[in-house]
């Protein structure tokens, strides 16, 4: 009987739309559908193959227009997928582990961008890379003095790969606003007094109690 009255009220309800409603609703469900289906084929492209067509990177630089972090299977990418996905205000392409030089400028163009997947760089993608607001590159096991001192212009820089420091990058890096140096474990002196000049930093403890001694109160 109660499922009687709920189909009666289901079907009532029905019939108080509009025909512009009805068609409008079908609308609605055809393309959560078209889409549903669509992000099904683009994963799975991206799992066999990892790479996908420019039609699916303007569809997704498109649909995720704010931030784009599901796409970690992608292994690599042509220039003009790498100028599509700069539509992007936020990107994850933690599956690359090596760009162009145009790739990397036309990159430049996201806020926020994460490449763990880059195992090293050279200094004109440096200068790509530090027009963004943030940037990951935690899978840098080395970075020159150079490439440091360019980077140091962007807000938050995470640099975990690195596992030391040279006095000159430790001063370059005080000018960073959020700074991740998860893998540095030993630090000395001078680097200890730059790095305290960072306002958020994130290093191991065991180069904290060092830092701490030349904060100012």
């Amino acid at each position: 009987m109660k499922r009687l009255l709920i189909l009666i009220l289901a079907i009532l309800a029905g019939c108080g739309q509009t025909e512009q409603e009805k068609q409008k609703q079908i609308k609605l469900e055809t393309q959560k559908r078209v889409e549903v289906e669509t992000l099904k084929r683009i994963k799975k492209q991206l799992k066999s193959s990892g790479t996908f067509t420019d039609e699916d990177a303007e569809y997704l630089s498109q649909r995720y227009s704010k931030e784009l972090y599901h796409i970690s299977d992608l292994t690599s990418i042509t220039n003009s997928q790498a100028e599509i996905l700069s539509k992007v205000e936020s990107i994850r392409l933690d599956g690359l582990t090596s760009l162009t030089d145009e790739q990397a400028e036309s990159l430049s163009n996201v806020s926020g961008l994460y490449l763990n997947g880059l195992t090293s760089i050279n200094d004109e993608q440096a200068k790509s890379f530090s027009k963004v607001e943030i940037l990951v590159l935690s899978g840098l096991p080395t970075i020159t003095d150079k490439q440091v001192k360019i980077l140091s212009k962007v807000k938050t820089l995470n640099l975990s790969g690195l596992t030391s420091l040279t006095d000159e990058q430790a001063e370059d890096l005080s000018k960073v606003l959020w700074l991740e140096l998860r893998g540095v474990e030993e630090i000395t002196e001078p680097q200890a007094e730059s790095l305290s000049k960072v306002k958020y930093l994130y290093i191991p403890m065991s180069c904290l109690e060092l830092i701490d001694q030349y904060k100012t109160p």
